[in-house]
Parts: structure tokens; sequence; C-alpha cells
């Protein structure tokens, strides 16, 4: 919980505004810097706000770096929650829109994301995204659990790697070496990530590869028993 300390100076919508561009700032400057090379008088100067904003709203460097990938994933993490609820029908295609579109609007996200993980040189930025990652991980396996129970997974496909294959397809485009996603034509943008959501949707209702003619006769032998 992000706690406020300290007295602002500034006052009503200004505030609000400070506050949203001090997390705008934090997402370029962590992502193209590092959390531990970048100041917080370096965001704040990004952010066009005094540098006593950010210990008022987030308490610290670190808190700022928690609140801008948790604000940042909230859509996506609100959307999981609204499809792990019993009395809602989970559904891949919001999902993978709802995601799309967080990454469209913050296309350095990922970039972030990585230099933290493969790079864990500072132990609290490292325990804060594991932390916010594992939050997700769990709600994916409630998730896939919803469709097991309602007998929409495949009885063909191993269950232990139903949620891998899932995270690899809608995550490997954005999180891509830049070098894959320019020879594969991978665009940060929404309406191409918006058409790659409505593939993988098809992609996972139809299957990639059609069945070989000796196993659809099969399959089909059996509709009718």
């Amino acid at each position: 919980m992000v706690i406020r300390t300290g007295r602002p100076k500034q006052t009503g919508r200004t505030r609000d505004s400070a506050r949203e561009n001090l997390i705008e700032a934090a997402k370029k400057c962590f992502s193209e810097h590092g959390f531990d090379k970048v100041s917080t008088r370096k965001i704040a100067l990004s952010a066009g706000v005094d540098a006593a904003m950010i210990r008022y709203y987030f308490g610290s460097k670190a808190g700022l770096f928690e609140a801008t990938i948790q604000e940042t994933l909230a859509p996506v993490l609100e959307q999981m929650q609204k499809d792990i609820d019993p009395n809602t029908e989970p559904n891949p295609l919001l999902l993978m829109q709802t995601y799309y579109r967080m990454i469209a609007a913050s296309p350095m996200l990922p970039n972030l994301i990585l230099q933290i993980l493969n790079q864990p040189t500072n132990p609290q930025t490292f325990s804060i995204l594991t932390g916010i990652i594992d939050g997700l991980l769990q709600r994916s396996e409630k998730w896939i659990e919803l469709f097991r129970q309602q007998k929409k997974i495949n009885p063909n496909l191993n269950s232990e790697w139903i949620r891998l294959s899932f995270v690899s397809l809608m995550i490997f485009p954005v999180l891509a070496p830049r070098y894959l996603q320019q020879q594969l034509g991978v665009e940060l943008k929404e309406d191409w990530l918006l058409r790659l959501a409505e593939h993988n949707q098809r992609l996972l209702e139809q299957g990639l590869f059609t069945l070989p003619e000796s196993v659809a006769i099969t399959e089909k032998d059996k509709d009718v028993s």
C-alpha cells in the first residue's frame, strides 16, 4: 500500500495531474535507463513537478516503481478478476484485447520488465515485480481451472501445459527481442495487436493444423456411433 508522506506544494486537480505525470515519466525513465540509474530528481524533472511530490504520493522511488507497474497492469488484472468470477464466463479474446491495449498504451513496459527480471541487481524492485507477476499467474491458474470445470479444454492436450501455451501465445510477441519482432512483422500498435488477438482466438478455437484424413474419419465415426 502506498503511504503518502510530507505536504504537497500543489492542490486539487493539479495534484492529480502531477501524480499521473510522475507515473508516465517513471515508465519512460525506468525503461530507458533502468531503476538504479534514474534519480527521483530526474523523474520529477521529466514529469514537470517538484521532486517532493514523489515522496508525498509514493513514499520513495521504489514506491513509485511499484505504483507504475500496478497501475499499468491494472486493466489486465481487473479483467482476469472478472473472468474468475464463477458467475462470469471466461473470455480469452477480451482478456487478450485488454492486454494488448495496455501494451499499445505502454510499449516500453516489456523492456522494463525484462530488465528487472533478467538483471535482478536491485532485490527490492525484483521482489516488487515478481510479487505482481505471481499474482497474475495465480489468477491465470484459476482462469484455466474454470475452463476445465466447464469442460472446454481439449482432453487430448497436456493439462499441465495449457497455461504455458496460452501465456506464450499472448505474451511472446511483445517480449521477443527487437530483431525477431522485425523479422516476424510485430508492431506494438493497438490496431495490429487487436488483429493478433482475433487471430489468436481463432487459433485457440480451431487449432493450427488440420487433422490427418485418417484421424478425421475416425473422429467422425466416433460422432456417428
